[in-house]
């Protein structure tokens, strides 16, 4: 398989959303990952809303370019054959509850052990160690959790998630920066290493920039809703038909800017208003002063005089919309793969460009046991033995 990962395989014990995302990037990148699938297969081929032709859209989303090899290692022939598909590996990758593999021989200090080169990479809701790496964790606890839903939220409506699962994403990027960095130190020594992250980590360094000044003034951010407690205006604001995301708090002079494009250069001598400081201690009045004038046209007028004074300002997009722009297609961040059952699937492709040309995944999401007979067979299990396996529901072939 081409791409700068190109003849490297990895065993993927990955599940849900963080560690099949994180598999996913490999596998654009020129990674053989062979997704290794209980008898049952991933929980996400029966999990979601959506579904082609009885294959989850949930799944399909994120196990593009995969191969998919269904070994029940619960069985010690199972086991066996796991074991011989490590050893042919370069990355063992998965995100059980810490320790829940140990008894599988398939924990860190056991793999390092027989495998001194195997990079191992891990995903976990809480981390590895503390008192809380024994549980688990879903995006949406971790957001609880973390604070981030403290700021997230509004004061009328309380705290709020984030609509997409964007730390179980941000866990599988880190890990995959990780993986990466491994592979590149594994290339110069021959060694080795344990790559864990987790989605508590993640969140705790996406919010850097709001606990940054509570570390300093041990004041405790509230639920500003769009806004942020460090900069304004800097938010979602109301138009006469929808609303704007406007960013006019970067510099002094981005905010002089905003007030002339947006016809209010009176607020740039309003004492309230000064400073940045000053307009973020009166964000509500700055709020009210600028959904005023907001609401007496549509969103579209006032995105063109901020476009053409330079202020960064958007459109708030459903889905639909965004999906449709002209930017997201020049970027060729929707890909179309042909799947075996489903037919012509539509996915994101990967968020990476080489030579200003978009990754692909390559081939869609596989078949439950699709690669069982030739993964097998490349370790040496003839087809007799294999028929053996699949009658004993310790293998599945599609």
């Amino acid at each position: 398989m081409s791409g700068p990962l190109g003849g490297t395989r990895v065993v993927d014990l990955m599940r849900f959303v963080s560690g099949s995302y994180c598999t996913s990037l490999l596998a654009a990148l020129g990674a053989e990952v062979v997704k290794v699938e209980p008898p049952e297969g991933d929980p996400y081929r029966r999990q979601g809303t959506e579904w082609v032709k009885g294959e989850s859209a949930l799944f399909l989303s994120l196990n593009a370019g995969k191969k998919s090899v269904v070994v029940d290692f619960r069985a010690e022939r199972g086991r066996e054959l796991l074991e011989q598909l490590v050893a042919s590996a370069d990355f063992f990758v998965e995100n059980s509850r810490p320790g829940s593999l140990d008894r599988y021989g398939l924990g860190w200090p056991s793999l390092h052990a027989r495998y001194p080169s195997l990079v191992v990479g891990r995903i976990s809701g809480y981390g590895d160690v503390g008192p809380d790496a024994s549980r688990g964790g879903f995006d949406l606890n971790v957001q609880a959790e973390s604070g981030l839903m403290s700021v997230t939220g509004s004061p009328e409506a309380g705290p709020a998630k984030i609509g997409a699962p964007l730390l179980d994403v941000g866990a599988g990027l880190a890990c995959a920066l990780g993986l990466l960095a491994a592979h590149i130190e594994r290339l110069a020594c021959g060694t080795g290493k344990l790559v864990s992250t987790s989605l508590l980590e993640f969140a705790l360094g996406g919010l850097s920039t709001i606990a940054a000044g509570y570390l300093v003034s041990g004041v405790v951010p509230g639920l500003l809703g769009t806004h942020s407690p460090n900069f304004a205006p800097y938010g979602g604001f109301r138009t006469a038909d929808g609303w704007i995301a406007l960013s006019g708090a970067g510099s002094e002079s981005l905010w002089h800017r905003a007030c002339e494009a947006l016809g209010a250069t009176e607020l740039v001598s309003d004492p309230r208003f000064s400073d940045n400081a000053k307009r973020v201690a009166h964000r509500d009045e700055l709020t009210a002063e600028l959904e005023s004038l907001l609401s007496q046209e549509p969103s579209a007028h006032w995105i063109a005089l901020l476009d053409e004074a330079r202020v960064p300002a958007s459109e708030v997009r459903g889905i639909d919309e965004a999906l449709a722009s002209p930017q997201v297609a020049a970027l060729g961040a929707l890909e179309r793969l042909e799947h075996p059952r489903a037919g012509d699937t539509t996915v994101m492709a990967p968020p990476l460009r080489f030579d200003n040309c978009t990754l692909s995944h390559q081939r869609a999401a596989p078949l439950l046991g699709a690669d069982t007979a030739s993964v097998l067979a490349g370790l040496g299990v003839e087809p007799a033995e294999l028929d053996e396996l699949v009658a004993s529901g310790v293998a599945v072939v599609a």
